[in-house]
């Protein structure tokens, strides 16, 4: 994909960047080729941070990147922190007691900091707080910079840039950090996000932060508002969720890409039969892993041959190992993922190790030889972890080999294979398929979050949306009342975007 004269404006703008992308305006596109560039120019010894939020998301930036990247750190928010302010100053900053050789285990919970302190000194662990919408990692790394002289010259001297990803997802304390690392340190920062695609302000997430640097004299802003990825009656649809995109819209006469079906809790499967193209990707997107699963069963039940992509059972493990099971899971599951590829995901990135390539390789090809005898499995993986410094701990080589034994949970893995499938609308973004089918009453759309909500849902689409409106449903009733309400700010009913079935 070519660089739009934005794109290319945002690539080359130097200093502290802000980038408002809406959905399917091509921002991991953007801003990979934005840290080709920086890196290729670069005439010193610095280096620069990509920090994302999931280990997916920085493999896709390592991915997509066609220079070399030896040196630079691609990686997760919380692996920033950690990797690069916690573990080397912790001790600069706090004293000898916390001279130890730190694990993380988010299972363990305090309710203050000076606790979180306690559980560092005395068992050598980095917990989190009760209160999931309270940072304990973010804020220790910033107090750490605060107290510790030699951690604030540590990244000056070693970073030019950092880019932070998803930037609408992080939280108060996250945005403390990263403003402290560009008003104090004189980091240039280049942030990319979008509040319209807010979805986790449960856990703490606070959009409000991204919009106020929107403003900041600091940072030069942008936007982003051509959807590569929708047709245009879907991008007039989801942009007129919004005021600040609501100038985007441009009428269309032919409405017939998204179709709003008036259904009763029998019918409603018979009537996508007749608006769905079984030779096309779709999802069925719902509220809840229960609602999706359901919908499976009902349309797999009538000859759609839909599949409920669940979440995997390691995906509940929360200690710093966790990277360990996930990797094994995808090295017997997933056909292309190699040595290479387990190497790749190691968080203190040994990849030019030969000699932990040779004992990888070994332990990997064991653990698959035995993966029938589960006794005989879970001591070859344990062996493994050994091997790595780790310990594989009973109730995740549990949760380990259930997920790897179990069909429903190995599909997970190989999603890309499935051609109809149906999660929830939160597992389904960053993805796309030709045909997305929501349930109305899902969006009740009474405050901005079930906004962000239906906006994540509808922009999924490429080519066709389809709504089912359940009868006589008080949520179907507050989605019409509120949707009617944001479309009246443009002059507009539901009637001049859709195609109403009744």
């Amino acid at each position: 994909m070519n660089l739009t004269e934005t794109q290319k404006e945002i690539v080359d703008t130097a200093g502290n960047v802000i980038v408002r992308a809406s959905a399917g305006t091509g921002k991991t596109h953007t801003m990979v080729a934005k840290i080709a560039k920086e890196i290729k120019e670069n005439r010193d010894h610095r280096v620069i941070a990509a920090i994302t939020f999931t280990i997916k998301a920085a493999r896709e930036i390592k991915d997509r990147l066609f220079v070399d990247i030896t040196g630079h750190f691609i990686n997760t928010n919380n692996s920033f922190a950690i990797e690069e302010v916690i573990r080397p100053f912790m001790k600069d900053a706090y004293g000898c007691q916390f001279d130890c050789d730190m694990t993380t285990d988010y299972s363990l919970r305090f309710n203050n900091y000076n606790k979180g302190l306690t559980c560092i000194s005395e068992d050598c662990t980095l917990g989190t707080y009760e209160d999931s919408k309270k940072n304990f990692i973010f804020e220790l790394a910033l107090k750490i910079l605060e107290r510790s002289e030699v951690a604030r010259l540590y990244l000056q001297s070693k970073y030019f840039k950092i880019y932070v990803d998803e930037y609408q997802d992080c939280d108060t304390t996250m945005n403390e950090f990263f403003m402290y690392l560009t008003d104090s340190l004189n980091i240039d920062l280049f942030i990319v996000g979008d509040d319209k695609q807010s979805l986790y302000t449960w856990r703490g997430a606070k959009p409000e932060a991204f919009k106020s640097i929107l403003t900041n004299e600091n940072f030069k802003s942008f936007f982003m508002g051509d959807n590569f990825r929708s047709n245009k009656q879907i991008q007039n649809y989801s942009n007129l969720l919004f005021e600040e995109t609501s100038k985007l819209y441009d009428e269309q006469a032919n409405l017939e890409n998204i179709i709003l079906l008036t259904c009763t809790k029998e019918d409603w499967f018979k009537k996508i039969e007749n608006f769905w193209d079984e030779n096309k990707s779709s999802a069925l997107l719902r509220f809840t892993n229960l609602e999706a699963e359901q919908a499976a069963e009902v349309l797999c039940s009538h000859d759609m041959d839909f599949r409920f992509i669940p979440k995997p059972p390691i995906e509940d493990i929360s200690n710093e190992a966790r990277w360990i099971y996930n990797a094994i899971a995808h090295f017997l599951i997933v056909d292309n993922y190699s040595v290479f590829d387990f190497i790749y995901d190691i968080p203190s990135g040994t990849e030019n190790d030969s000699k932990l390539k040779s004992k990888l390789q070994k332990h990997l090809h064991t653990i698959e030889a035995n993966v029938a005898n589960n006794i005989q499995f879970n001591e070859n993986v344990s062996k493994l972890f050994k091997s790595l410094g780790y310990e594989a701990q009973p109730e995740d080589l549990l949760a380990l080999y259930e997920t790897i034994s179990t069909k429903k949970y190995v599909d997970a893995f190989a999603s890309d294979d499935v051609k109809h499938r149906t999660m929830t609308f939160h597992s389904s973004k960053g993805l796309q398929f030709d045909q997305v089918i929501l349930f109305v009453e899902d969006y009740n759309l009474r405050d901005e979050v079930s906004f962000y909500n239906h906006y994540v849902a509808t922009t999924r689409a490429k080519s066709k949306l389809i709504f089912i409106s359940i009868k006589s449903s008080y949520e179907t009733e507050r989605f019409y009342q509120n949707i009617t309400k944001r479309l009246e700010k443009s002059e507009l009913s539901l009637e001049k975007l859709v195609t109403i079935i009744r």
